[in-house]
């Protein structure tokens, strides 16, 4: 016999958990780039919404008019965009690595456009950024994403987030401290290299002063910077670990200021 229990109240009780779960799928990294449809999105964000609204269980919502039904949708929303956009910056940090890493061998003018993230980067940050990427999927990165979102509805009931804007805020200060410190120390052994070079370049220009050193130092800052790169290709899966161990660090510190 089919079962009639499902409500009204039901289906709002389902929309707030869509609304944090498309939160997340529509701007965490993997899910939320432009390669992805949108109607893949919106199917796989209802279809974990199901799940997850059918796991937990049916509990009553808080509210008596439309408006405030309105502020839990947007209350839940907000709490999935915080988890997605956590994780997008923390995987930013190799577009400044591979800013800095251009800017040391001298392609700062070659960008590129990047179609999943609609937006110009360097062709060292597009490297960094698909290589690790691809580490980060084999060693099952988009399943924490999912993993915390869906467990979050345990520590944070349907409509029930509160926000504590200094604990945000602190975070995110730490965060960026040490966004800027990661994205140097990735990009350290070329400049370590390149720094060398001109040191080099500087000596040579004195003691034979008849040589094009500024000619001279572009080839040979371009050449030598790309061998760095190609020696340090090894270290890549440490990278990839220290950004998801930074990501999961992230995003729980901004669930555990949600409760």
């Amino acid at each position: 016999m089919l079962s009639t229990s499902f409500s009204i109240y039901h289906l709002e009780f389902f929309l707030l958990v869509f609304a944090r779960i498309a939160g997340v799928v529509s701007t965490a990294p993997i899910y939320g780039t432009r390669g992805v449809p949108i109607r893949v999105r919106v199917g796989f964000g209802l279809c974990i919404g199901l799940i997850v609204a059918t796991t937990i269980g049916y509990t009553p919502l808080e509210y008596t008019t439309i408006l405030q039904f309105t502020f839990l949708l947007i209350k839940e929303l907000i709490v999935g965009l915080s988890v997605g956009l956590a994780s997008t910056l923390c995987m930013s940090v190799l577009n400044l690595a591979g800013m800095f890493i251009d800017r040391e061998i001298g392609l700062t003018m070659v960008t590129a456009f990047d179609p999943m993230t609609n937006a110009s980067t360097t062709i060292s940050a597009d490297l960094y950024n698909y290589m690790v990427l691809i580490i980060m999927l084999c060693s099952n990165m988009h399943h924490f994403i999912i993993t915390a979102i869906c467990d979050s509805f345990q520590v944070i009931p349907v409509g029930g987030a509160i926000f504590d804007g200094d604990a945000v805020y602190a975070i995110l200060l730490a965060f960026i401290q040490e966004y800027f410190v990661v994205a140097f120390r990735i990009a350290l052994p070329i400049f370590i290299s390149i720094t060398l070079c001109n040191v080099v370049l500087g000596v040579l220009a004195k003691t034979a002063p008849q040589m094009n050193m500024f000619s001279v130092g572009i080839e040979l800052k371009l050449i030598l910077g790309l061998l760095v790169m190609v020696a340090t290709i090894m270290v890549l899966p440490n990278i990839a670990d220290f950004l998801q161990q930074l990501t999961e660090d992230i995003v729980l510190s901004l669930l555990k200021t949600m409760y």
